[in-house]
């Protein structure tokens, strides 16, 4: 990846900051890296808009500070390193799944899931494939070792409300293990055939129903970093379509 072009344009919303580490509300519908079809208008070009100075020395070899990526349509906590010890010290943390991730997500209402404060984890192994063109995810014995945690917040007769923690970081992860589950996240365009809660036009791409809600990470000075990102407003219209309640 050559080195990203500031984009002043891109809206940046910061959970965290401080001098080695931020974490960013990343918007759905915004990639978080520049790539063919998104030069200039991912959420790194914004980043190089205001951190350049720090993020340009860590170089592609260390992809420009960003220690993770989420999905387009996924919102959500994202974080980057400020500079090589701290990007260095982050990577090993990710690597070592020390770092927890808390997802919020709604997803289609299925008796595997239970009810309210049911807990469960889905540890079905998945493999990377490419059909029609596209990378996914599928469950195949075969595959990587693959585990999301989840517990349930609401539900309805349609849909249900989960936190979910993803334990490894398989492409496409939670998405491709709640499919697997029969209760596949509102609005995947992959993963998900049932028709969309909120009605949309031609123009419009239907919401995702997945927000990365919480980071926490070790800091490289010491002491943890606990950040955490509002659910989006598509994500709370999703919710109200489907007459579920986020409480705490």
């Amino acid at each position: 990846m050559a080195i990203p072009v500031p984009n002043p344009k891109i809206r940046l919303s910061i959970v965290h900051e401080d001098a080695r580490v931020i974490v960013c509300d990343k918007a759905p519908g915004v990639v978080s890296e520049p790539g063919r079809s998104h030069p200039k208008d991912s959420l790194l070009n914004g980043l190089f808009a205001r951190y350049a100075k720090q993020l340009a020395p860590l170089g592609e070899v260390r992809d420009y500070g960003v220690l993770h990526r989420l999905d387009r349509m996924t919102s959500g906590c994202l974080c980057c390193a400020l500079d090589r010890d701290a990007y260095d010290f982050l990577r090993k943390e990710w690597e070592l799944h020390r770092v927890r991730k808390s997802y919020l997500a709604i997803v289609r209402a299925s008796s595997k899931l239970g009810n309210i404060g049911q807990v469960g984890e889905c540890a079905r192994p998945l493999a990377e494939k490419r059909v029609q063109g596209r990378l996914v995810s599928v469950v195949d014995p075969a595959g990587k070792p693959a585990s999301t945690r989840w517990r349930v917040l609401d539900c309805t007769s349609r849909a249900i409300l989960v936190e979910c923690e993803p334990v490894t970081g398989r492409l496409h992860q939670i998405r491709a293990h709640f499919a697997s589950l029969g209760a596949p996240v509102e609005g995947d365009p992959i993963y998900s055939m049932f028709d969309k809660l909120l009605p949309q036009s031609k123009a419009q791409e239907p919401p995702l129903g997945l927000h990365a809600w919480k980071l926490s990470f070790a800091h490289p000075d010491g002491g943890m970093v606990h950040a955490e990102s509002p659910p989006s407003r598509k994500f709370l219209e999703l919710m109200e379509a489907a007459g579920l309640r986020f409480n705490r």
